[in-house]
C-alpha cells in the first residue's frame, strides 16, 4: 500500500499534481481519544452552540467555493452546473440541519401519573464515524448530511474521507477545523483522515469510541461496514445507503411516450450515469416497444458525453456490461461514444429473459439501463418480485396512484415517483432517501433531509416521583 493518495481527471486524462498522505494508525488513535472527550464534556450538547458551529461552517463553506470547485472538478470530472446544484444542496442542508437542531431542543413531552411524572428528552449517540462517497464529493461526504446530521444532533464526527477526491475531502475538512477553531470548540468534535485501503475504515467502525456509523456507496462495501459493526461486542446503529435498480414501470395507459423516455435518458446519462438514484430498468407494455425502441435510442444516441468519477469506475462498468452480453440472450443496443469511450445505451429483454440473468437485477453504475416487455399485470408482477428494495420507484401513465402496482412501489421502495424521474433528491422535509433491504441497512431513516438527525440521538426517560 502507497504512503501517498493520487487523484485523477478523467477530462484531462491525467494524474494531478498534488500527492496526499495516508492516515496512521496513530493519527486515527488521537481523532478517537479527542473525539470521545468532546463527547464525554458536552461540548455539543448546548443548541446555541451547534447552530454557531453550522452557521460558521456554512460561512466558510461560501468563503471558499472557488476553492472547493477547483479541487472538486479536477478530482470528480464533474462539471460547474453539477458542482453549482452540489454546492446550494449543501448550504440548504446547513439551513434545514440548523432548523432540525433547534426544533429538537425544544421537544418536551411529560406525562403526569397519579404517583410520578415522567418525561422524555433527546441526548447525542457520541462519536460518529462517516464514510466519504465517490459520487458526491460535497453532498455525501465531510460536508455531506450525515456529518452535518450527526453535528445538529450533537455528535462528534470523525469522517474516512473518499481517496478520489482526496484533495476536496481535505480541504472540506479543514473548513470544519476552521469553523472549530473561530469558536474555540472542543478539537475532538471533527477528526478526518484518509485511506487508499480499508484498514482505516474498518478499524475506526470497529473502535468501541464510536457509536454510529453512516455510509453511501456500494451494496459489498456497506454490507462488509455492517456487519463490523454488528459483530462487535458492543452493536452500534449503521446507516448504509447501497444502491437501488430503481425500477420505471410504463403503465399500458401511459400518454407521450416520447417524452417521459427522453425524460428517463436524460436522467440514466446526466453524469455518465453516477447517481443512486438512475433508473436501472425499464417495464414496458410490448405494444409499446416500437416507439420506445426508437425513442430510445435517439436519446441515447444525443445524450452529451461525459466522463466517470475515475478510470478504475469506468473499468469496472464497462467490464459489468462485458459480463452482461456474454450471459444473456437479448438483445444489446449499446454505443461508444468518442469523446471519453464510455459506452451507454441499454438492454432490450423479455421479462423471461430478465428473471434468467441476476445481472440485470442489479444496479449498473454508468449510463446505461435495461428495458423488460410483458404483457400482463401478472407478468409485470412476476418481473418486479426478486427485485426486492429499493430507493425508488417510478410509475408513468394516467392517474398512477390508482395503479395496482402503486401500493406494491410504496411496500417496496423509499420513494415512489409518478410522471417524473428518481435522479434529482430535493432536501426538504418530507424527503425520504432510504429503502427497505437491500436498498438501506435500516429503511425507517432517511439519509436527506431533517429528519436524518434522528438517526444520531438515542431518548432517556426520567421518572419523578410525586410527594404525597
Amino acid at each position: 500500500m502507497s504512503s501517498f493518495i493520487e487523484t485523477y481527471n478523467c477530462r484531462l486524462g491525467s494524474v494531478n499534481p498534488h500527492k496526499y498522505p495516508v492516515s496512521r494508525g496513530e493519527d486515527l488513535e488521537k481523532c478517537l481519544a479527542s473525539a470521545e472527550l468532546a463527547h464525554q464534556s458536552g461540548a455539543l450538547i448546548d443548541v446555541s452552540t451547534r447552530v454557531e458551529f453550522l452557521s460558521e461552517i456554512q460561512a466558510q463553506i461560501i468563503h471558499h467555493k472557488e476553492a472547493l470547485f477547483e479541487l472538486y472538478s479536477s478530482e470528480s470530472s464533474l462539471g460547474r452546473q453539477r458542482f453549482d446544484t452540489e454546492f446550494d444542496r449543501t448550504l440548504k442542508q446547513l439551513n434545514s440541519y440548523r432548523d432540525a437542531a433547534v426544533a429538537l431542543s425544544i421537544q418536551k413531552t411529560q406525562s403526569i401519573l397519579p404517583d410520578r411524572t415522567i418525561s422524555k428528552k433527546p441526548l447525542p449517540l457520541g462519536p460518529i464515524a462517516v464514510f466519504g462517497a465517490s459520487n458526491f464529493p460535497l453532498a455525501y461526504a465531510a460536508l455531506g448530511g450525515d456529518v452535518m446530521g450527526a453535528f445538529a444532533a450533537g455528535c462528534p464526527v470523525i469522517v474516512k474521507g473518499h481517496p478520489l477526491h482526496a484533495g476536496t475531502s481535505l480541504l472540506s475538512a479543514a473548513l470544519i477545523i476552521n469553523a472549530r477553531e473561530k469558536l474555540n470548540l472542543h478539537p475532538g468534535v471533527f477528526g478526518h483522515v484518509l485511506d487508499d485501503g480499508f484498514d482505516i475504515g474498518q478499524t475506526l467502525v470497529q473502535d468501541p469510541r464510536i457509536k454510529g456509523c453512516g455510509f453511501t456507496g456500494s451494496f459489498s462495501g456497506g454490507m462488509a461496514i455492517y456487519r463490523l459493526t454488528q459483530n462487535r461486542k458492543d452493536p452500534i446503529p449503521c446507516f448504509a445507503e447501497m444502491g437501488s435498480l430503481n425500477p420505471v414501470i410504463i403503465l399500458p395507459n401511459a400518454k407521450e411516450l416520447n417524452i417521459h423516455l427522453n425524460s428517463l435518458v436524460q436522467s440514466i446519462t446526466t453524469d455518465a450515469g453516477q447517481f443512486c438514484t438512475k433508473p436501472g430498468v425499464i417495464f414496458c407494455p410490448n405494444s409499446m416497444l416500437p416507439e420506445a425502441l426508437k425513442t430510445l435510442n435517439h436519446a441515447f444516441e444525443i445524450a452529451a458525453p461525459h466522463p466517470m468519477l475515475h478510470p478504475s469506475i469506468q473499468d469496472r462498468y464497462q467490464n459489468s456490461l462485458e459480463e452482461i452480453t456474454q450471459h444473456f440472450d437479448g438483445m444489446s443496443h449499446l454505443k461508444t461514444e468518442i469523446e471519453f469511450g464510455i459506452t451507454r445505451g441499454f438492454f432490450q429483454v423479455t421479462i423471461e429473459q430478465f428473471l434468467k440473468t441476476p445481472s440485470l437485477q442489479q444496479e449498473l453504475f454508468g449510463p446505461a439501463a435495461v428495458i423488460a416487455t410483458y404483457d400482463t399485470p401478472d407478468e409485470l408482477l412476476r418481473g418486479l418480485t426478486p427485485l426486492k428494495g429499493q430507493l425508488t420507484m417510478t410509475l408513468i401513465g394516467e392517474n398512477p396512484n390508482t395503479s395496482e402496482f402503486f401500493e406494491w412501489a410504496c411496500m417496496n421502495a423509499g420513494r415512489v415517483i409518478l410522471n417524473g424521474v428518481p435522479t434529482g433528491v430535493s432536501v426538504v422535509a418530507d424527503m425520504h432517501h432510504g429503502g427497505p433491504f437491500p436498498a438501506s441497512t435500516d429503511d425507517r431513516f432517511s439519509a436527506v433531509g431533517e429528519a436524518s438527525i434522528l438517526r444520531f440521538i438515542r431518548y432517556v426517560a426520567v421518572q419523578n416521583s410525586v410527594s404525597t
